[in-house]
């Protein structure tokens, strides 16, 4: 994905990866519940996110800038599809009732309506990241084909994390943050599906996030 996306925006983007099991550190929780009170863990808490807040700033002396969390599961694969979450609740989802406000793209939101798009078209309509997924052949919740959870086998839906609520724009500033998860069979043959996932994002960032 990120090679793909250097090779069609230009810009190489940063990447911080957490290489330590969940059992010891899951850094898409608050602290506490993260590392347990471990000294150790809570040092290498402090570390990812002491990182992620260092490319923030570059980013922001910038402009509008996207973060993309990047998550795998295994534990319902029933519908085996791509969950990209913005802080929107499931239930808010299927009841067609959600605003940018309670999401993590506010400062895009704010951006795009600028331009005429509503937020439920950014969200899984014709101008959302799922838009751009599903056409590189995945089944993916929300967009178009899937603006609803419950439209799935089992309906199980994540909307992002920790991770996702303090780095994307749901409390100000101008980086907004997408949570990614994807099933275990696209994770194992990332070198097929990888340039196809990574197009999709390129593609969204070159519409929201230009730079010079």
């Amino acid at each position: 994905m990120r090679k793909t996306i250097s090779e069609k925006t230009g810009k190489t983007p940063h990447l911080v990866v957490s290489r330590l099991h969940r059992s010891k550190l899951d850094p898409n929780r608050f602290k506490d519940d993260a590392a347990q009170y471990n000294s150790v863990s809570d040092r290498a808490y402090d570390t990812f996110h002491g990182i992620i807040k260092r490319v923030h700033n570059i980013l922001a002396a910038r402009g509008p800038a996207v973060h993309f969390d990047i998550h795998g599961y295994v534990t319902h694969a029933t519908d085996n599809w791509t969950e990209i979450g913005y802080n929107i609740q499931r239930s808010r989802l299927n009841a067609d009732n959600f605003t940018e406000e309670e999401s993590s793209l506010r400062a895009l939101a704010a951006r795009a309506a600028a331009r005429g798009i509503q937020f439920d078209d950014l969200v899984r309509g014709e101008n959302s990241l799922g838009k751009l997924v599903q056409e590189e052949g995945f089944r993916v919740v929300p967009s178009p084909e899937y603006p609803r959870p419950e439209m799935g086998t089992e309906g199980k839906y994540f909307r992002g994390g920790y991770i996702t609520r303090k780095w994307g724009s749901l409390n100000g500033g101008e980086i907004d943050c997408v949570q990614i998860e994807f099933p275990q069979w696209i994770r194992d043959d990332t070198e097929f599906y990888g340039p196809k996932l990574g197009s999709a994002m390129a593609t969204w960032i070159q519409k929201y996030y230009p730079s010079d």
